[in-house]
């Protein structure tokens, strides 16, 4: 049995077809008496939803920056309409899906995310330490799916304080090495990470990521995601990878190795391409 962390993002939450057909392929993986956890984004329909309220967009090297009445549109969006369309495209395979935030059974409280000379707002960070490890092997171990928004309250705050926004590519390895996942999926329209003539690169360790984002190769909203990949790595998931989630059988395909796999130090000679 393989306990699988799956953060799940772009066209596979805004799409309804891509949706079912993921349902669909963890139904499989379930089957199989896999032991599955999900974490979701949810950027474009929060984007969506704060432009038609006049709420302004900025972003500071892929992160939202969120002031106060974005993160009650955050907690409303991600936490409300993004969880539950995901969670019930999943019962309607059958699957004991539960939808929770970090708020629910206090599963995890995020802390402020400080950057040098930047105010992300209500943007926080965690660590495997702010999860509660127990409670999330409590769900898997009953066969359970916990389906996770990444909203959470801020422990060092007071009673009424707006909920923290954390990125959900940088929440899902704490959250998976605190489960102690076998392996970590980041699942969307993205295919992996591409070097500079597009081809996707099959492995990367810190060194070379940051290369390519130095030389504007890895851009916006991928810096947290492959930030992300590393650091879920250095907390203790096994096997990290980034790959699509779009078509049929691609959850196994990337189980199979499609995608970018995130290695401590490059098994491959820099530039070089897997077969």
């Amino acid at each position: 049995m393989t306990r699988i962390g799956i953060k799940l993002g772009g066209r596979l939450l805004t799409d309804l077809h891509e949706r079912e057909r993921m349902a669909q392929a963890l139904a499989l993986l379930f089957a199989e008496e896999h032991e599955l956890l999900l974490v979701h984004g949810g950027g474009a329909q929060l984007g969506e939803a704060c432009a038609a309220m006049g709420l302004p967009e900025e972003r500071h090297e892929g992160l939202r920056i969120t002031d106060r009445n974005t993160s009650k549109v955050a907690t409303w969006v991600l936490a409300g309409e993004v969880n539950k369309s995901l969670v019930l495209s999943l019962v309607r395979q059958g699957l004991p899906a539960l939808g929770l935030c970090g708020v629910d059974l206090g599963l995890f409280h995020p802390r402020r995310k400080v950057v040098p000379d930047v105010d992300l707002g209500y943007v926080g960070e965690l660590s495997v330490e702010d999860v509660d490890a127990a409670a999330l092997d409590r769900f898997l171990a009953g066969r359970f799916i916990p389906v996770l928004a990444t909203m959470g309250a801020d422990a060092q705050a007071g009673a009424g304080a707006p909920l923290l926004n954390v990125n959900a590519d940088e929440a899902a390895g704490p959250i998976a090495a605190a489960a102690e996942a076998d392996e970590l999926l980041f699942l969307s329209d993205v295919e992996g990470v591409r070097d500079a003539d597009g081809n996707i690169l099959h492995h990367l360790d810190r060194e070379q990521t940051q290369e390519l984002i130095d030389a504007g190769i890895i851009a916006g909203g991928m810096i947290p995601k492959v930030r992300a990949a590393l650091a879920a790595l250095e907390a203790g998931v096994p096997s990290v990878r980034i790959a699509s989630g779009q078509g049929d059988m691609a959850v196994q395909k990337a189980l199979d190795g499609s995608g970018t796999c995130f290695v401590a130090k490059s098994i491959s000679p820099r530039g070089s391409q897997e077969s």
